[in-house]
């Protein structure tokens, strides 16, 4: 499978300069690496390699506005061949960004609303058990 981008806006390549914004990067490394590790043990994907990138918010394109640029973004770009994948976001991650963005690597044939709808399921419930095909999880309309 080819690299792909699941988001609800394009990135755009953009030199990096500004001092808040390696601030933000060098304080969220840490937090996001263990609370990453352990989601993907939960999820079964612990052999994958998953960085965070942050990135500016003038990177992010509005597709439905023009194209304008200066939004907030949480998304992943997948690598299924090399099971890598980096999840870029121009605000802190919590543990449903993280959840959400790793389903669509455990379920990338799954809807933005399915996929929204298991994070808010495992989040609030982590006992909850995750389906193991796409026949046996919920059919939402």
């Amino acid at each position: 499978m080819a690299l792909t981008i699941v988001g609800e806006y394009y990135l755009r390549n953009k030199v990096r300069d500004s001092s808040n914004f390696k601030e933000f990067s060098s304080k969220t490394n840490n937090i996001k690496s263990k609370t990453l590790k352990e989601w993907q043990s939960k999820l079964g994907i612990d052999n994958w390699c998953i960085l965070c990138e942050p990135i500016d918010e003038m990177q992010v394109l509005d597709d439905l506005k023009g194209d304008l640029p200066g939004h907030e973004f949480v998304g992943i770009s997948i690598d299924f061949v090399n099971e890598t994948g980096i999840i870029y976001h121009t605000r802190p991650l919590k543990d449903d960004d993280i959840v959400h963005e790793l389903l669509h690597v455990c379920f990338p044939e799954w809807s933005e609303q399915i996929v929204n709808y298991w994070t808010d399921l495992i989040i609030n419930q982590p006992e909850i058990i995750l389906p193991k095909t796409e026949a046996s999880y919920c059919n939402l309309t």
